[in-house]
């Protein structure tokens, strides 16, 4: 049964390290490290779902000199879960949990039907990270500690008449895997797996690990965050410019992204393409693609969302011809904003790539 426990936490460090070795892999991005000074944010959380018992319980000796061998059967069951965290700027979020698991009890073997039921009454230290992706639905990844369990089982043919078991204290982990889906800045819906091992650690009683599989559905709210910053905003809110009113030969272009997106609109790819034939016919040697994003986000997530911007700008304009050797992409994430805001602003003029002709590469 240990090797199941070093497995799962195995697994669930493997899965956080890659992740974070992943976010401080691109040259130009801040460290993940930073993220832990920056202020970040408290948010609650709930979910419900189906919880399975993946081993049956082994009765062993209820009180000495009595000997009572047996296996308990239970049907399939629930979990509930409450939380509150604190997301940090990198991806990295802390929780405290408290989660009941309920299993009825079917049978007990060589006792007939059984009754009574196994809960789990879980207080546990969450560590989570979520994956950073350009995507609608966002991975995590975590681990857990700490548990208690009330057992009260017996069956209907045992030598007593008192239900066996009783609470206890003891540590149990749990790694967990899901996927979140923003309704709006503050409010998500939530999907996850999980699966918990409490080793076995009783002398009489119930003489087992509990292994357990879970399915969820949660929503999570965000306490403060950039709904409550940007109503200001609201009333100012002008939608992404179209380009630049052309002339006869621009030596810069704008090109403006969706909010938290780096595919190119039809009309951001309009301008690349603009941009790429001017470059041919004006002879054009050099050229910097420079990304940025608004103020919304940590600064290392932002500086990847803008470095993504500036690799889509480029594609495009090999796309059309220009060489790679010619492109010289930058990321400035959230600083050298367009339109000055303060910080958790969604302004779609700061969501934008810079392509400037030029006769060397900008430096960055």
């Amino acid at each position: 049964m240990r090797s199941n426990i070093l497995l799962l936490a195995g697994l669930a460090t493997a899965l956080l390290a890659s992740t974070a070795f992943a976010e401080t892999a691109t040259p130009s991005d801040q460290s993940w490290l930073d993220g832990f000074a920056m202020p970040g944010q408290w948010y609650l959380g709930a979910k419900m779902g189906a919880n399975w018992i993946a081993q049956n319980t082994n009765v062993a000796e209820f009180a000495p000199g009595q000997s009572l061998l047996g296996t308990v059967h239970y049907d399939n069951g629930y979990i509930g879960v409450l939380n509150l965290g604190y997301a940090f700027n990198n991806g990295f979020r802390l929780e405290l949990e408290g989660t009941e698991r309920y299993n009825g009890v079917t049978s007990v073997t060589y006792y007939g039907p059984g009754r009574g039921a196994l809960r789990r009454y879980s207080g546990m230290v969450n560590a989570l990270y979520d994956i950073p992706v350009d995507f609608l639905l966002q991975p995590y990844v975590g681990v857990g500690a700490a548990s208690y369990e009330a057992d009260h089982i017996r069956g209907d043919d045992m030598p007593y008449a008192s239900y066996f078991g009783g609470d206890r204290a003891n540590l149990a982990y749990q790694g967990f895997a899901g996927l979140v889906y923003n309704l709006h800045d503050n409010l998500a819906l939530t999907v996850e797996y999980r699966y918990i091992d409490r080793p076995d650690n009783y002398p009489v009683d119930l003489r087992t690990t509990y292994q357990a599989h879970s399915t969820l559905l949660g929503i999570r709210y965000t306490l403060g965050g950039p709904a409550h910053k940007t109503v200001a905003q609201a009333a100012t809110y002008v939608p992404p410019p179209s380009a630049p009113p052309p002339t006869a030969n621009p030596r810069t272009y704008l090109v403006f992204f969706d909010f938290d997106k780096s595919d190119l609109t039809p009309d951001a790819r309009a301008i690349v393409d603009k941009a790429a034939a001017n470059a041919e016919s004006g002879q054009v040697t050099r050229l910097g693609v420079t990304g940025y994003t608004d103020t919304v986000g940590s600064e290392a997530y932002n500086m990847r969302l803008s470095r993504r911007r500036a690799e889509s700008v480029s594609a495009e304009l090999q796309a059309q011809g220009i060489p790679a050797s010619d492109i010289a992409i930058v990321a400035k994430g959230k600083h050298d904003l367009l339109v000055p805001t303060a910080d958790d602003v969604r302004e779609p003029q700061n969501r934008r790539v810079q392509i400037a002709y030029s006769a060397a590469a900008p430096s960055s």
